[in-house]
């Protein structure tokens, strides 16, 4: 008796779901960008804070946005460590955005050959930076669009769309705009172009763009009208003026959402990849929903003019080609003549999809023996202490041969925030935990908030052997190592740094060298962090 159609697909989906997580499962806390930071602190709100109370507090007047995972974190307070609810985002971030577009192409135009590309999608260079509320938003913005098809026409639909607002503006300021997009496409719908020359239809799609309009503006207006705080307040937030993007680089951008680690490997596989589409486009086998299609273009076309930083957030350039990317995902239908063509076209799909998944794994095992270091180095830290993060910076050559997965794309540092698993590791305090007014509810008590920033990576190690050493202004605490700090971690130790080796200072001594990272004690290790 052979298996339903239905049972084999939903054993396909759920294979392809499992074999995107074998990353996760080879490095469960991964050296993955921002992440490490994210995880310290749903760490202390998930009830860390109790071990650190004189440290770390929590102030949810502080923000109304990008505040998804603190919220799931907060939910599940008591009953599941934050760091584990963290690592729950971090999977839903791997599998939303591609799970969504599998859905919602499926719900607008049934099951075919173009929805065994889903798990190529899962990996793109904002999961690679670590932006799992972003990822989380994206996500949950193609979930909730799949179901807005569900509900009939009518004011009980137009309040669903109002409350998924308000939900996407909490979990993240571009999942809100994602939302609306993708809604805007819905409405436009499958045959726009023939709609377009009905002067009755054109009214109708003016009228609801303008109620989406409407109905997505009331969140931002209750945020500016009700919040506290809104982000880009701090003045240590060197992200926090409009940067804008130029020449190239508004083009490589529109190619974020599809690159990873090596460009090569990501051109091969772009290439195979789009073998499908293209060869469906010459046998007119391709077809679109126009509305979302319409989208992904507009989302295109805008993610061409926007800054790279803007209120307290930076990568913004990053954010809307994925989105542009998943909308055209979802807006397509591949047809094959033949049963055996189609067969071939799901299977060149589905390899691509692996080999790329394949590719991520091997870079993400690598880079688990950097955790793994970082653990080892922990034993030789006492709990509760304060620990200033630094960093080598190798020239560019050293960058090229550096081990897999400690830089990716133009080469950034995938290591940037690790030194944020000491607080969950040894409650220690670090001085760049993300606690931005606007943007997170954490709170960095007196007197650690005055060496403090709400968002930045770790200083150069010459802030030790050089005197005025020149840093950043997210980093200037780093100047005051004698008086406030009693460890360093020194990151990416095992490569050169551009400047030369550090001359340990008086007083200074290392404690522990695991390659990768070091541990320095530094003269005032003798004080507990209680008497700071």
């Amino acid at each position: 008796m052979p298996f339903p159609a239905g049972l084999i697909r939903f054993a396909l989906v759920l294979l392809a779901g499992l074999l995107l997580l074998t990353p996760m499962m080879l490095s469960p806390m991964p050296a993955l960008g921002d992440f490490a930071n994210h995880q310290a602190r749903f760490w202390l709100l998930g009830g860390g804070l109790a071990q650190m109370s004189t440290v770390y507090g929590a102030d949810w007047s502080r923000a109304f946005i990008n505040i998804g995972g603190d919220l799931l974190v907060r939910f599940f307070a008591g009953v599941v460590p934050g760091d584990r609810v963290g690592q729950g985002i971090l999977a839903f971030g791997i599998l939303g955005p591609p799970l969504g577009v599998l859905l919602l192409n499926k719900r607008l135009l049934g099951w075919n050959v173009w929805m065994f590309a889903f798990p190529f999608l899962a990996w793109t260079q904002t999961l690679l930076f670590g932006f799992v509320t972003f990822q989380m938003g994206v996500g949950l913005a193609l979930l909730l669009a799949t179901a807005d098809t569900l509900l009939p026409e009518g004011a009980g639909r137009w309040l669903y769309r109002l409350a998924a607002a308000f939900v996407m503006l909490a979990v993240h300021p571009f999942a809100l705009l994602f939302y609306a997009a993708l809604t805007g496409g819905l409405i436009l719908g499958p045959r726009l172009l023939d709609h377009l020359a009905s002067r009755p239809a054109f009214l109708r799609f003016l009228r609801q763009g303008l109620l989406l309009i409407a109905v997505c503006a009331l969140p931002l207006l209750v945020l500016t009208l009700t919040a506290a705080h809104l982000p880009g307040e701090d003045k240590h937030v060197e992200s926090a003026p409009v940067v804008w993007t130029e020449g190239l680089t508004r083009i490589s951008a529109l190619l974020s959402a599809l690159r990873n680690y090596d460009i090569r490997t990501d051109l091969a596989l772009m290439g195979l990849f789009a073998l499908v589409p293209l060869y469906a486009l010459v046998r007119r086998r391709l077809s679109l929903h126009q509305g979302l299609f319409a989208a992904a273009v507009i989302l295109g076309i805008a993610s061409l003019f926007m800054p790279k930083a803007m209120a307290g957030t930076a990568a913004l350039e990053l954010r809307i080609p994925l989105m542009a990317l998943l909308a055209f995902a979802a807006s397509l239908r591949i047809e094959m003549p033949t049963r055996r063509e189609a067969v071939a076209a799901a299977a060149l799909l589905a390899t691509i999809g692996l080999a790329r998944t394949a590719d991520v794994a091997r870079h993400w095992a690598r880079a688990e023996q950097d955790v793994a270091a970082l653990r080892r180095i922990m034993a030789a830290l006492p709990p509760g202490r304060v620990v200033l993060p630094l960093r080598h910076y190798p020239a560019p050559d050293a960058v090229a041969a550096a081990p897999l997965g400690r830089y990716f794309v133009d080469d950034r540092g995938q290591f940037t925030q690790i030194a944020s698993y000491a607080v969950i590791w040894r409650q220690a305090f670090i001085p760049n935990l993300f606690s931005a007014r606007g943007k997170q509810p954490l709170l960095v008590l007196p007197p650690f908030n005055e060496i403090s920033v709400p968002e930045g990576g770790p200083a150069s190690i010459h802030v030790l052997d050089r005197p005025g050493y020149p840093v950043a202004e997210s980093q200037a605490y780093a100047l005051k190592w004698r008086e406030r700090f009693d460890y360093a971690l020194v990151l990416n130790a095992d490569l050169p740094d551009q400047e030369g080796p550090l001359v340990l200072p008086p007083g200074v001594q290392k404690m522990a060298d695991e390659g990768f990272v070091q541990l320095l004690r530094l003269p005032l290790a003798e004080r507990p962090m209680a008497a700071r």
